[in-house]
Protein backbone atom coordinates (compact mmCIF):
# COMPACT_ATOMS: atom_id res chain seq x y z
CA UNK A 1 0.00 0.00 0.00
CA UNK A 2 1.78 3.02 -1.09
CA UNK A 3 -0.74 5.72 -0.95
CA UNK A 4 -4.10 7.29 0.67
CA UNK A 5 -6.08 5.72 -2.25
CA UNK A 6 -4.12 2.23 -2.01
CA UNK A 7 -5.67 1.85 1.57
CA UNK A 8 -9.42 0.62 0.93
CA UNK A 9 -8.86 -1.19 -2.37
CA UNK A 10 -5.90 -3.19 -1.11
CA UNK A 11 -8.05 -4.05 1.96
CA UNK A 12 -11.11 -5.00 -0.08
CA UNK A 13 -8.43 -6.97 -2.01
CA UNK A 14 -7.21 -8.63 1.04
CA UNK A 15 -11.14 -9.60 2.09
CA UNK A 16 -11.23 -11.49 -0.71
CA UNK A 17 -8.54 -13.91 -0.39
CA UNK A 18 -8.85 -14.24 3.37
CA UNK A 19 -12.43 -13.68 4.73
CA UNK A 20 -13.62 -16.92 3.10
CA UNK A 21 -14.26 -20.22 4.97
CA UNK A 22 -11.23 -22.06 3.41
CA UNK A 23 -9.19 -19.31 3.24
CA UNK A 24 -5.83 -18.86 6.01
CA UNK A 25 -6.39 -16.40 8.22
CA UNK A 26 -3.10 -15.64 11.08
CA UNK A 27 -2.83 -12.23 13.23
CA UNK A 28 0.45 -11.99 11.56
CA UNK A 29 -1.77 -11.44 7.79
CA UNK A 30 -4.38 -9.12 10.10
CA UNK A 31 -0.55 -7.46 10.91
CA UNK A 32 -0.35 -6.78 7.43
CA UNK A 33 -3.32 -3.67 7.23
CA UNK A 34 -4.62 -3.57 10.72
CA UNK A 35 -2.59 -1.79 13.82
CA UNK A 36 -2.27 -3.83 16.89
CA UNK A 37 -5.01 -1.83 18.47
CA UNK A 38 -8.39 -1.16 16.57
CA UNK A 39 -11.54 -0.03 16.57
CA UNK A 40 -14.28 -1.44 15.24
CA UNK A 41 -17.66 0.08 14.54
CA UNK A 42 -20.54 -1.89 12.65
CA UNK A 43 -24.05 -0.39 12.65
CA UNK A 44 -23.49 1.00 15.75
CA UNK A 45 -21.94 -1.73 17.80
CA UNK A 46 -18.53 -0.69 18.78
CA UNK A 47 -15.65 -2.76 19.58
CA UNK A 48 -12.29 -1.98 20.72
CA UNK A 49 -9.96 -4.88 19.84
CA UNK A 50 -6.09 -5.94 18.90
CA UNK A 51 -4.88 -8.54 16.31
CA UNK A 52 -6.10 -11.84 18.69
CA UNK A 53 -9.17 -10.70 19.34
CA UNK A 54 -9.78 -9.46 15.91
CA UNK A 55 -8.34 -12.76 14.02
CA UNK A 56 -11.07 -14.70 17.04
CA UNK A 57 -14.33 -12.49 15.53
CA UNK A 58 -12.87 -12.95 11.80
CA UNK A 59 -12.91 -16.82 11.85
CA UNK A 60 -16.73 -16.93 13.03
CA UNK A 61 -17.54 -14.27 10.20
CA UNK A 62 -15.78 -15.87 8.08
CA UNK A 63 -16.59 -19.01 8.52
CA UNK A 64 -20.18 -19.42 6.48
CA UNK A 65 -18.26 -17.36 3.29
CA UNK A 66 -17.61 -19.53 0.18
CA UNK A 67 -16.90 -15.87 -1.62
CA UNK A 68 -16.77 -12.20 -1.31
CA UNK A 69 -17.07 -9.76 -3.50
CA UNK A 70 -17.55 -5.30 -3.99
CA UNK A 71 -18.65 -3.00 -6.73
CA UNK A 72 -16.93 0.37 -5.26
CA UNK A 73 -19.57 2.43 -6.46
CA UNK A 74 -17.86 6.09 -5.00
CA UNK A 75 -14.87 6.51 -2.89
CA UNK A 76 -13.28 9.93 -0.86
CA UNK A 77 -10.04 9.69 0.22
CA UNK A 78 -7.66 12.75 1.82
CA UNK A 79 -4.86 12.89 4.31
CA UNK A 80 -5.58 9.37 6.73
CA UNK A 81 -8.71 8.52 5.79
CA UNK A 82 -10.91 6.53 2.45
CA UNK A 83 -14.59 6.74 2.48
CA UNK A 84 -16.12 3.65 0.31
CA UNK A 85 -19.12 3.44 -0.94
CA UNK A 86 -20.23 -0.33 -2.42
CA UNK A 87 -22.28 -3.11 -2.76
CA UNK A 88 -20.95 -6.13 -1.52
CA UNK A 89 -21.85 -9.56 -2.37
CA UNK A 90 -21.66 -12.75 -0.06
CA UNK A 91 -21.59 -16.10 -1.58
CA UNK A 92 -22.60 -18.39 1.14
CA UNK A 93 -20.77 -21.98 1.60
CA UNK A 94 -24.56 -23.12 1.19
CA UNK A 95 -25.21 -21.40 -2.38
CA UNK A 96 -27.08 -18.51 -0.92
CA UNK A 97 -26.47 -15.26 -1.77
CA UNK A 98 -26.41 -12.15 0.62
CA UNK A 99 -25.96 -8.62 -0.74
CA UNK A 100 -24.84 -5.38 0.99
CA UNK A 101 -25.02 -1.34 0.48
CA UNK A 102 -22.16 -0.04 2.71
CA UNK A 103 -20.56 2.75 3.76
CA UNK A 104 -17.47 1.84 5.30
CA UNK A 105 -15.09 4.68 6.80
CA UNK A 106 -11.14 3.89 7.09
CA UNK A 107 -8.85 5.59 9.24
CA UNK A 108 -4.78 5.06 9.28
CA UNK A 109 -1.85 5.69 10.85
CA UNK A 110 1.22 7.01 8.90
CA UNK A 111 2.66 3.38 8.30
CA UNK A 112 -1.16 3.00 6.35
CA UNK A 113 -2.50 0.53 9.23
CA UNK A 114 -5.99 0.75 9.53
CA UNK A 115 -7.04 1.97 13.47
CA UNK A 116 -10.56 2.73 12.53
CA UNK A 117 -13.00 0.39 10.33
CA UNK A 118 -16.58 2.23 10.73
CA UNK A 119 -19.60 0.54 8.71
CA UNK A 120 -22.99 1.15 8.05
CA UNK A 121 -24.85 -1.41 5.80
CA UNK A 122 -28.45 -2.48 4.57
CA UNK A 123 -29.21 -5.86 3.12
CA UNK A 124 -30.70 -5.76 0.39
CA UNK A 125 -32.79 -8.47 -1.87
CA UNK A 126 -33.65 -8.42 -5.45
CA UNK A 127 -37.56 -8.68 -6.46
CA UNK A 128 -39.60 -8.18 -9.13
CA UNK A 129 -42.08 -5.24 -8.91
CA UNK A 130 -44.47 -4.16 -11.44
CA UNK A 131 -42.18 -6.62 -13.99
CA UNK A 132 -39.12 -4.62 -13.19
CA UNK A 133 -36.01 -5.88 -10.93
CA UNK A 134 -35.96 -3.59 -8.01
CA UNK A 135 -33.65 -4.14 -5.03
CA UNK A 136 -35.11 -3.81 -1.68
CA UNK A 137 -33.51 -2.76 1.30
CA UNK A 138 -33.72 -4.61 4.65
CA UNK A 139 -32.19 -2.94 7.76
CA UNK A 140 -30.16 -5.06 9.92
Amino acid sequence: MTGVKDVGQALLSWNRQHLVAKGELTTAMIAEHFHPHLTVVANGRHYETDLAGYLQFLNGFRQTIASIDYDVMHKVSEENKTVLCMRAKVLRVDGSLDQFEAMLLLEFNDQKKITLWHEVYVAIKLVVLNKKWCYLLHFV
